[in-house]
């Protein structure tokens, strides 16, 4: 008859294995009284009162957040002979693992990496929480059936525990290779911007295979802490035939800025870098491939590219002596125009170049008749002339048409909402919340819909609602009021969808439409 192990320091829990040893010893148990599986995360901490009052207030916080890409928090037991956590058990191991394994992560999986830590931020952070010890051994990973990998987030507020808890030569390497510059020169200043740097280390490091300042035995900690504080990131390496990383440059620039206050610290900011990243590696790896021959000969026609615009912006190191404040309100321009626009022009002038010289030599039937005569014309009536004219205004078309769609995506991120005023009731409730839209941008919306939630005491969602803002013109600044709330105490708000007026609307809906083909 089989025995039940039972362990007696964690009540309630059958110990099933170890599943290894870092700050602490993590062990796989089961649940009894469900059946759950778990992780149970045990250490032995020699530290002051006040941090683990701290401490078990963030603990509590954590587990009050669902969210899908944050390893839920189940118990916190600080008061036991050793202090333990119980956590959601995640099958699939670690990111350090899995870049130990592979060397490096292809540029989707790290996309989605990025996506789902800025949305876990977007959770963590408004409440108070700031991780302090984002690097790979944090952030765990589940396989799911469509072989992609599901990304979580884990040991909230560890870190500060053994900040108070150990020495800094007693910290890991992992720990200092993966810390901001004000976690080595300014420990008060640390905030929401640390996690952020943090992430770009785990970004570089996914993308190169290595990290961007390396602590080993023949690096002394201050040559090290120097190069964290002083030196830019070396940049990316790529061979000439993979320009992948080359979108990515924007997004770790952002993220590995020195100072805290320009530093890229904004989830939405962040999503939509990545996005764009995203969509330039798509660009990329979907780009026609012409003939050497017909792309010369296009550019005989066509005017040239100054040589500037083709110069490998990732083979520069990532520049930080003269950093520019970031703004979360209006994301940064894209050059991807100027070369979504001149692959337009050389593969619409190639189907030109088709028409007009090529595909009449290809016809088996050509007779004598049908060559071309001195003034440009067949025997059938077909101006040579005229045809490369219309694919000229073709290409001309499409060329203005792509414009003004880049024009309306950019005015679409240079909407901003903010709150002008509101008031809270004695015993809560929000009432005449004032809401401002400004539409710095020469495009007119026929209406623009921001989503305002509510929230209760606790910090629970209570209610959300939609304010509707009409005839949004160029240059233009409308207020509009939300509805009141009978319960709550804060608010948040932003923008969720929008309506181009006419003519905008159609060529959007085009474009959207043969997107989807």
């Amino acid at each position: 008859m089989s025995t039940i192990r039972f362990d007696t320091r964690f009540p309630g829990y059958e110990v099933l294995s170890e599943l290894g040893r870092s700050n602490a010893r993590i062990l796989k148990a089961r649940h009894l009284a469900t059946g759950d599986l778990v992780a149970i995360k045990h250490f032995a901490l020699n530290t002051d009162a006040e941090t683990l009052r701290r401490f078990s207030r963030e603990s509590a916080i954590m587990t009050s957040i669902a969210h899908p890409n944050i390893v839920k928090v189940r118990e916190v037991q600080l008061e036991a002979e050793l202090p333990y956590l119980v956590m959601e058990l995640i099958e699939g191991g670690s990111l350090n693992q899995l870049i130990a394994s592979q060397g490096g992560l292809d540029v989707p999986t790290v996309s989605r990496l990025g996506l789902q830590m800025a949305s876990a931020f977007k959770a963590i952070h408004p409440q108070g929480i700031v991780h302090r010890d984002i690097k790979p051994e944090n952030i765990l990973y589940r396989p799911l059936p469509s072989g992609e990998l599901h990304f979580l987030l884990t040991d909230f507020g560890v870190a500060r525990l053994h900040e108070q808890s150990t020495t800094m030569t007693g910290q890991s390497l992992m720990t200092y290779e993966y810390a901001s510059p004000e976690q080595f020169n300014d420990p008060k200043g640390v905030g929401v911007a640390t996690d952020y740097y943090s992430l770009g280390v785990v970004l570089y490091e996914c993308l190169h295979g290595s990290v961007p300042f390396a602590l080993d035995d023949h690096t002394g900690i201050v040559t090290f802490m120097n190069k964290v504080l002083t030196e830019a990131p070396p940049a990316l390496p790529i061979s000439s035939n993979d320009q992948a990383l080359s979108p990515f440059t924007e997004v770790l620039r952002g993220l590995l800025q020195k100072k805290a206050a320009d530093r890229l610290s904004d989830p939405d900011e962040l999503t939509w870098l990545i996005k764009q990243a995203e969509l330039g590696y798509l660009q990329t790896n979907r780009a026609p491939k012409f003939p050497t021959s017909a792309v010369e000969s296009v550019k005989t026609t066509q005017s040239r590219e100054p040589e500037t615009n083709k110069t490998n912006v990732v083979n520069a190191a990532l520049p930080e002596a003269k950093p520019t404040p970031r703004s979360a309100s209006r994301p940064p321009k894209n050059d991807g125009l100027k070369w979504t626009i001149l692959a337009l022009v050389i593969l619409l002038g190639v189907v030109g170049l088709y028409f007009a010289v090529l595909k009449p030599k290809a016809n088996p039937s050509t007779t004598l008749a049908d060559v071309p005569t001195a003034t440009g014309t067949t025997a059938g009536g077909t101006d040579v002339a005229e045809e490369t004219a219309r694919h000229q205004r073709e290409a001309e078309e499409a060329i203005r048409q792509e414009q003004l769609r880049q024009e309306a995506l950019a005015a679409v991120d240079g909407l901003a909402v903010k709150v002008n005023d509101y008031r809270v009731g004695l015993f809560g409730g929000i009432k005449n919340v004032q809401l401002q839209l400004s539409n710095p941008s020469p495009v007119t919306f026929s209406s623009v819909v921001v989503k305002v939630n509510y929230y209760k005491d606790n910090g629970g969602l209570y209610k959300a609602e939609k304010v509707y803002f009409n005839n949004v013109g160029p240059n233009s600044s409308l207020i509009e009021t939300a509805p009141n709330s009978d319960r709550g105490t804060k608010l948040t708000y932003k923008i969720i969808g929008h309506q181009f007026a006419p003519p905008l609307d159609s060529l959007m809906s085009k474009a959207s439409a043969d997107s989807l083909h």
